[in-house]
């Protein structure tokens, strides 16, 4: 019985590990706000020149932009 437990935490932590590695970075904050509020948009419909919109309804970093 204590190996079919530790052979489940195991394999639960390799899936989670996976989905949050393969997670998209979120466009960061000086992307989706404006220069009067510390941030490199002139307008706020600017925010697709830097990032893209998913499928969950949220702004991912594109890759142009992505520091390594």
């Amino acid at each position: 019985m204590i190996i079919a437990t530790t052979t489940l935490i195991i394999v639960q932590v390799v899936v989670v590990g996976c989905v949050l590695w393969l997670n998209p970075e979120p466009c960061p904050r000086k992307y989706r706000v404006t220069q009067e509020h510390g941030g490199v948009l002139a307008n706020m419909s600017d925010i697709h020149r830097y990032c893209e919109l998913d499928y969950g309804g949220k702004f991912i970093l594109k890759d142009e932009y992505k520091e390594d």
